[in-house]
């Protein structure tokens, strides 16, 4: 037997008190899927709200129900909703999970049957969606590059050495060290290879234990974040973050690394 939940609304406090409407939506309810042999497991109730209303109790409970019920049956689609704009929220979560809704007063109604006014909500409701999501990013982009502007790492992944705290940015110690055994090495041995089976050799790993690679150690060395450089799209400037490797040994570096790309080529 294919199983069901029902819904009742009534928008008043009077018919609440009084009773009117929800006993009769329920005995409908309930009768309708003993003759269609429809096993009821639920009704879910909302008592005095407007059918306008979308952030109703009942309703939202009934919604969460819809990944182990398909199956919604109303005495009529009113009592989900009373606005195009809540008829067509509502049509989103149940198409979301391939469930359709029964009116036993509009016994051919599905939500799957096209209808051009709901064509249109749906499109003005996508052109807010969208709206607000371009909002958003514009509002985590101003505030990244304010905080930039004020020296301050606002967003993307931590460089070795450094991790994210509480949405700042803080010095790691024990990855840090690894940093500048790397920019040591360097200068030591003159060559990114020689460096690769040091730390290979001496058993140092990323964070995720993993061995360092010729790219991520060449990436390291270029890296002015380590000087206390903040770079975002065009902006260039000192950041407040704490400096791991001197201006002179990050130069030293730079210069040795442009010797070997020549001896190289």
């Amino acid at each position: 037997m294919e199983r069901a939940i029902g819904y009742v609304r009534v928008s008043t406090t009077t018919q609440v008190m009084k009773g009117q409407g929800i006993k009769t939506q329920e005995t409908a309810i309930i009768d309708y899927c003993k003759r269609n042999q429809l096993e009821l497991v639920n009704v879910f109730r909302d008592e005095g709200v407007s059918g306008t209303v979308v952030n109703r109790e009942g309703l939202t409970d009934l919604l969460d129900s819809l990944r182990e019920y398909k199956k919604v049956v109303v005495l009529n689609t009113s009592r989900l909703w009373r606005s195009d704009t809540v008829k067509v929220l509502v049509h989103r979560e149940l198409k979301k999970f391939e469930a359709d809704i029964v009116s036993i007063e509009q016994p051919s109604y599905s939500i799957y049957t096209k209808d051009p006014s709901d064509f249109l909500i749906n499109g003005m409701m996508e052109l807010l969606d969208q709206y607000e999501r371009l909002s958003i990013a514009l509002k985590l982009s101003k505030g990244r590059r304010t905080k930039v502007r004020n020296g301050v790492k606002g967003c993307g992944r931590a460089p070795l050495g450094f991790v994210w705290r509480s949405a700042q940015i803080e010095v790691d110690e024990e990855s840090a060290s690894i940093v500048k055994l790397i920019f040591r090495k360097y200068l030591e041995l003159q060559s990114v290879d020689r460096v690769l089976s040091y730390l290979d050799e001496h058993g140092f790993t990323t964070p995720k234990g993993t061995p360092f690679r010729k790219q991520s150690i060449v990436d390291i060395l270029k890296n002015d974040f380590y000087i206390g450089t903040l770079r975002h799209g065009d902006l260039v400037l000192k950041g407040t973050h704490t400096q791991l490797v001197s201006s002179v040994v990050f130069g030293k570096v730079q210069a040795q690394l442009k010797r070997n790309n020549r001896r190289s080529s």
